[in-house]
């Protein structure tokens, strides 16, 4: 399964797969709200614990999710690096006379442990539902029709370009040609790059005049059909209550 298809696992069987995927998606993103704007260290590591085990019950397979999130986790690492140098406070630590705050340590060590909780929970909100329903589910929220067929268009043809350009990347090598950064191998892939976006529009015109010839007049129809149940509102309530909870502990250790 390719890593770009977040939906990839959504067939599995669980608690938060059978979840009404409009009350998932607002009370998932309601907890992770509450826990990027908890200040205290403690409590940020009871968000991600909490977010580890709403990942655990979802299913979803670790190494998965893992894959994924090595990209953002390269983007929060430096946070408790740097903010030791750049925050005032005590310093537990000396180098060539510069101090690391405790401070500033901790405030790093804050802002990667809630960005890790929340990219964590971005794969129970969009990972166990197909991603069609998903969006379907936040029209259904508020979002514009005109985003919802974006995310739905974007997310059907970015792997049809992915392969048009895996193919045209081996009909290249097929002929010799070797990537480099000499301006020969620049053009060759300019001309590449280029013919891929003009097959890419000429099929987006065919597709467009398909959809018209066929209907279409600005509105996407859905098959799915929505129904709250109330074993939904609960895991709700579960959840809201987790997000009020984090957020009353972190008033209290904060003060």
């Amino acid at each position: 399964m390719s890593h770009l298809e977040i939906d990839g696992y959504s067939h599995l069987a669980s608690p938060i797969h059978r979840w009404d995927p409009r009350v998932k998606i607002a009370s998932l993103l309601l907890l992770t709200f509450s826990i990027v704007l908890l200040k205290s260290l403690a409590v940020a590591l009871l968000g991600l614990a909490s977010s580890a085990a709403i990942l655990l019950i979802s299913r979803l397979p670790f190494s998965y999710v893992l894959q994924g999130i090595k990209w953002p986790l390269l983007f929060l690492l430096p946070f408790p690096l740097i903010l030791p140098l750049t925050v005032d406070g005590e310093s537990f630590f000396i180098l060539y006379g510069l101090g690391f705050s405790i401070e500033g340590l901790e405030q790093g060590l804050v802002m990667m442990t809630r960005g890790v909780a929340a990219v964590v929970l971005i794969y129970p909100i969009f990972g166990s539902s197909p991603f069609n329903t998903t969006v379907h589910a936040m029209r259904s929220l508020g979002l514009p029709e005109a985003l919802t067929q974006i995310f739905l268009f974007a997310y059907r043809y970015l792997f049809l370009l992915r392969e048009e350009f895996a193919s045209a990347s081996r009909s290249l090598a097929s002929r010799g040609f070797i990537k480099g950064t000499d301006a020969a191998s620049i053009r060759v892939l300019g001309a590449a790059l280029g013919m891929l976006f003009i097959r890419s529009y000429e099929r987006s015109e065919r597709i467009y005049r398909a959809m018209v010839s066929k209907g279409y007049g600005g509105d996407l129809p859905s098959a799915d059909r929505f129904r709250m149940e109330g074993r939904d509102l609960l895991k709700a309530l579960i959840v809201l209550g987790l997000a009020l909870g984090l957020q009353g502990l972190d008033w209290m250790v904060i003060g």
